[in-house]
């Protein structure tokens, strides 16, 4: 039998989703806790790749199981995993799927997104990137928008990967202010961001480096239309830098059928 799981994890502490040789992962403390419950070797596919120091919120993978517990005593195996698994981890809830449904393979989109804050504030450093300079965020959101459609990310993606082609089709690219915390005093002007990409797929570093491209336009240090000739190069050092991981989150995952209740 296959089951899908819906969990959410605090990037802060892993060397990504994937299980690595060099650290903790987030696969490995699943695979460990589910193994340790249900008495034997449990594999876990996620839904795809985060790097180190990203963070997932409804994140879905998979494992395979004949074990009775996982339909009839779902209350306790949730209690008894969380139990398991280390802070930064917490698995919601479990269905079964069909035997060929597949938590990577299966998804038709994936939402992201980064928020970035342009005013000091200590309340915000841990889950948003400092970039302290004025931001024309009109000027932003006329350049997400070039994004828009199937396009050839190549300069967007990280070196020296195994993937076959840089083609990603975005359907969602914009730049939102946000109210700040209320431990924060009232400002007259937003100085929280975020930015929201939703794709068909997204390579390595693709995110960060959008968003670093991005924020160079948005401070005025490049013309909007820079970001087609940057794509049009299919050279990664023609794009800004990447930004750092700890801002970003892998938001959710669409399948192309019903899974959990919140779906």
């Amino acid at each position: 039998m296959r089951f899908f799981i819906l969990l959410s994890y605090n990037g802060s502490a892993f060397k990504g989703w994937q299980r690595q040789i060099n650290g903790p992962s987030v696969q490995e403390h699943l695979e460990f806790a589910f193994s340790a419950y249900l008495r034997e070797k449990v594999e876990i596919t996620g839904a795809g790749r985060t790097d180190t120091g990203v963070h997932a919120i409804n994140y879905v993978a998979h494992l395979d199981s004949c074990n009775d517990s996982l339909t009839k005593e779902q209350h306790l195996l949730l209690y008894k995993i969380n139990a398991i698994l280390p802070s930064g981890i917490v698995v919601y809830d479990i269905c079964q799927v069909a035997d060929s449904c597949h938590a990577r393979f299966d998804a038709v989109s994936r939402t992201y997104k980064y928020y970035v804050h342009t005013k000091k504030d200590p309340f915000l450093n841990e889950f948003s990137c400092f970039f302290p300079y004025e931001l024309d965020i009109e000027a932003m959101n006329r350049a997400a928008g070039m994004l828009l459609g199937e396009r050839d990310f190549t300069s967007m993606a990280k070196l020296h990967t195994d993937v076959k082609n840089h083609i990603c089709t975005v359907t969602r690219a914009e730049w939102q202010p946000l109210s700040p915390l209320n431990l924060t005093p009232l400002s007259e002007q937003p100085y929280t961001f975020c930015f929201t990409i939703s794709a068909n797929r997204f390579l390595r570093n693709m995110v960060r480096a959008i968003v670093g491209t991005l924020l160079e336009i948005g401070r005025g240090r490049e013309r909007e239309e820079w970001l087609l000739e940057v794509l049009n190069k299919r050279d990664r050092g023609s794009a800004g830098s990447s930004v750092s991981s700890h801002a970003l989150f892998l938001n959710s995952i669409e399948y192309p059928y019903k899974t959990f209740q919140i779906n």
